[in-house]
């Protein structure tokens, strides 16, 4: 079997095809990163650029470890046993964020809302009475619900937090971030997180997390020691000594290389590529007759889109038809387990020739049946 037997078509929804430039850097040896400087003059940059893409000026840190490590860690590092929690969810991620609280020892109130929508009026409305009645330490809530292919408006989620006086708001965009507009700083984010492996088109090896004053001062109230701690990440690249393990240089080179690429693009011409492929992909589907799991109201994402296992074929039949053309596509999760295939356009796979490659092998499927 070749090392990647599955580079026709890849539209898994991630981790996505590497971007060669982030190749590029990973295939450099790289010496002891506590030595000289050059590693952290690299960290430092690279935290720059992704400032750019998150929309702020926190603080932002790279520990080693894909995107799962920095929603555990956020929680862990400013979460006590018996603390309140409000989690807003529209599809697993969301409502998984409650399980995780819980899981902690937390008070959780779930506002959990249909996995085919996205926030409304009258959702926000069911927030507001969360968090006047259980005036929560923290609340989470998703960019992009990666299961069911849609982007959540966060304004009004932060508008509540500061509002309600909620110490901390912690938004989920591993989804999201690079490949869609993320506003940490205006929407009041306490704790935004990442992942190099989606948007960044990286392996899946670092995690990215923009963390507020605020949120570093409730670290050091609750002081949790482990692999996910953040603290020990505070203004580390200052000396590279402080880091608490080692550094992961070729996942941060490879990472700046990405950033340096999309800026080189301009984050405004990156946003609309995704857009423009997100609309192809959905307007594709249409003409083949393949719903889409999401409801007319909601707001699809740029860089996934869910759709509906077609009539005639069971998931595994037509993943399996898919993967004969060289087509490799994502199932779905929950609910959406066997009913929903996805289509990750985020990232290197945002290309409007790849699409239409794609679009076509599904049409040539179908006609089998």
């Amino acid at each position: 079997m070749p090392l990647a037997p599955y580079t026709t078509m890849p539209f898994y929804p991630g981790p996505v095809s590497i971007h060669p430039d982030a190749l590029e850097a990973l295939r450099r040896d790289y010496g002891p990163p506590r030595f000289g400087t050059d590693y952290a003059d690299l960290y430092r940059a690279t935290c720059a650029n992704l400032q750019k893409f998150a929309g702020t000026t926190h603080e932002v840190v790279l520990p080693t470890g894909e995107g799962m490590l920095a929603l555990w860690g956020a929680l862990k590092c400013t979460l006590r046993p018996g603390d309140p929690v409000v989690t807003v969810g529209t599809g697993v991620f969301g409502d998984g964020f409650g399980d995780m609280a819980a899981g902690l020892g937390c008070v959780v109130e779930k506002v959990s809302l249909p996995y085919d929508s996205t926030l409304t009026a009258e959702a926000l409305d069911r927030v507001d009475d969360a968090l006047r009645r259980l005036k929560p330490v923290v609340l989470t809530a998703v960019h992009c619900e990666t299961p069911s292919g849609t982007l959540n408006p966060l304004e009004g989620l932060g508008r509540l937090k500061q509002e309600r006086g909620v110490p901390l708001f912690i938004v989920d965009a591993v989804a999201s971030l690079g490949g869609a507009p993320v506003s940490t700083d205006a929407w009041n984010v306490d704790i935004l997180l990442g992942g190099s492996q989606k948007c960044f088109a990286c392996p899946p090896d670092m995690s990215i997390l923009a963390v507020s004053d605020a949120a570093w001062e409730r670290m050091v109230e609750v002081n949790y020691q482990g692999y996910e701690a953040l603290l020990p990440f505070h203004q580390a690249d200052q000396d590279p000594m402080r880091f608490p393990y080692t550094p992961n240089w070729p996942g941060v080179a490879a990472l700046h290389a990405s950033t340096e690429a999309l800026l080189k693009e301009g984050p405004v011409h990156v946003f609309a590529r995704h857009e423009a492929v997100a609309a192809q992909c959905r307007h594709g589907l249409a003409d083949l007759n393949i719903p889409l799991w999401t409801a007319p109201d909601a707001v699809n994402s740029p860089t996934v889109t869910a759709a509906r296992v077609p009539v005639g074929f069971t998931w595994p039949e037509w993943k399996a038809a898919l993967a004969a053309h060289g087509l490799v596509v994502g199932g779905s999760l929950g609910p959406m387990n066997g009913k929903v295939f996805r289509l990750g356009h985020m990232g290197t796979q945002a290309d409007a020739h790849r699409m239409a490659s794609a679009l076509a092998v599904m049409e040539e499927v179908l006609k089998t049946r």
